[in-house]
């Protein structure tokens, strides 16, 4: 059995936006920490699937394989002053009617799996996630074939906590129960050369100067870009000084037009989940060439503190 590598995204509206990698870094860290007025340990178990998103929907873009995977796919966290000091494990249970829910505030249609005609799952560990001692994270994971799920309907998992096996801990209220979306890799999806392109930075409407944030760049760190849609994927900008990730664009996406245009290319449209002010640049180019498989992006976001982004993505290697 094949263990994937799978990123998980949140929902927003209608549309599926990504976050980060298979794990989350500030859980596995023990950054995630929480602590009441009078400093006593709350050691709260919850679905929180990021530190710094509400939302309890994830989706898990996967390749094509016809054997089983393992799948990690809700995690579970101890919120906590401290690391778990044992291992505790967190029983979870079905629960459709938060499913039912989802696709009627969303409009979707998502299907959950183990019925006549849906793919077949293996529930592992009989549904219960072990958070390790040392840890502050663990999975309710399954195996299933991914190669099933790429077809014309959609597929979640939703599961809930139902107890939690150790004492002294308690599930929390609001971040107990999780929705888990498998969905195929688009033809987009993979790992993209990201530039050369240029930014630009505004503060009172009036251009940075000395900033090191800003300005050409030839190269930077290769782009992911996450399937998020059949059409859609997760854009993660960064400076033009290589330093890190743009702050205020979270749930940025690129979602591009199926229909080409005469010249062959597709038209591309510029989103942010977090930012709605961040849009397609007027005048300039947004499309995708399928010849070269490169993107070339231009969009803007703010007012007064206005900023621009141009570049370049072009295809280098599957994710």
């Amino acid at each position: 059995m094949k263990k994937i590598s799978i990123n998980y995204f949140f929902a927003s509206a209608l549309l599926l936006l990504a976050v980060a990698g298979c794990k989350d870094e500030d859980f596995e860290n023990g950054k995630i920490q929480s602590v009441d007025n009078q400093g006593h340990d709350q050691n709260i178990i919850s679905t929180a699937v990021t530190s710094t998103s509400n939302s309890e929907f994830i989706a898990y873009s996967v390749d094509a394989l016809t054997t089983e995977s393992e799948i990690q796919l809700i995690p579970v966290v101890l919120t906590a002053a401290g690391t778990a000091s044992q291992d505790i494990h967190v029983k979870f249970v079905p629960i459709l009617d938060s499913l039912d829910s989802y696709n009627a505030a969303h409009h979707t249609s998502y299907i959950m799996p183990g019925g006549a005609g849906t793919p077949a799952f293996t529930l592992l560990d009989d549904g219960v996630a072990t958070i390790p001692k040392g840890s502050s994270v663990g999975y309710l994971k399954i195996k299933t074939v991914t190669n099933d799920y790429f077809g014309d309907d959609q597929y979640a998992f939703a599961y809930k906590i139902e107890s939690v096996q150790e004492s002294g801990y308690t599930i929390s209220g609001n971040h107990n129960f999780g929705i888990a979306a498998v969905i195929p890799k688009n033809d987009y999806d993979g790992l993209y050369t990201y530039g050369p392109g240029k930014i630009e930075r505004f503060t009172a409407g009036t251009p940075n100067t000395n900033d090191p944030l800003q300005g050409e760049y030839e190269s930077l760190d290769d782009a992911p870009l996450v399937t998020t849609g059949k059409y859609s994927l997760s854009f993660k900008p960064i400076w033009a000084d290589n330093s890190g990730g743009v702050g205020g664009i979270d749930g940025t996406t690129i979602t591009i037009d199926p229909v080409a245009q005469p010249d062959g290319t597709h038209l591309v449209t510029m989103a942010s989940s977090t930012n709605p002010s961040l849009i397609n640049m007027p005048g300039e180019v947004n499309s995708y060439d399928p010849a070269t498989k490169t993107f070339t992006l231009a969009f803007t976001w703010g007012t007064a503190n206005k900023r621009n982004l141009w570049t370049k993505l072009t295809f280098k290697e599957p994710r």
